[in-house]
């Protein structure tokens, strides 16, 4: 009989852990708005979701999840769109105009320069910050020294955590 409650005690004190993952009630509502204005408003839908296509590239390719390259691009990318939802808007938002926007090369070439755009932004910054930080891991480095010889200096050799004995 004490071993049961013993079992028992030894059971309840283990840590309850959510499970990770899903959506909880406001992501799932967040969703379900999302598709339904999706559906209301197909024509932008559509536009939309072929001109975000190096987005959607950009956030699957990524395995860490969204990462700064991804959302610079998906900014780049939108900012390409914004101007052609407009001419949308505009024209009616249907089908028709919203088809008519796709199938012109130029509308296409300017919404897909702007993600590359976003590429390049991402690369050239990613450069610019990686070097300024080895820029500044070498000062420090020899900030170090510098400051690891004067403390030699005043303590001797023994600090400096090098052996130079040849026993």
């Amino acid at each position: 009989m004490a071993d049961k409650k013993e079992k028992k005690a030894k059971k309840s004190k283990k840590p309850k852990v959510k499970k990770k993952g899903g959506f909880g009630f406001k992501g799932r509502l967040f969703f379900i708005a999302l598709v339904l204005m999706s559906i209301t408003f197909l024509p932008t839908t559509m536009l939309l979701f072929f001109g975000m296509l190096p987005s959607l590239v950009a956030f699957f390719v990524n395995a860490r999840g969204m990462s700064a390259r991804a959302s610079t691009i998906s900014a780049m990318n939108l900012a390409g769109c914004v101007p052609f939802v407009f001419k949308l808007w505009d024209t009616g938002n249907d089908f028709e105009a919203s088809i008519d926007i796709l199938t012109n090369t130029q509308t296409l070439m300017v919404i897909y320069t702007a993600a590359a755009f976003g590429y390049m932004i991402d690369w050239v910054v990613t450069g610019l910050v990686s070097s300024y930080m080895y820029q500044k891991g070498v000062l420090r480095m020899k900030a170090i020294r510098k400051r690891q010889e004067v403390l030699v200096g005043l303590w001797g050799e023994g600090l400096s955590g090098t052996r130079n004995d040849k026993s």
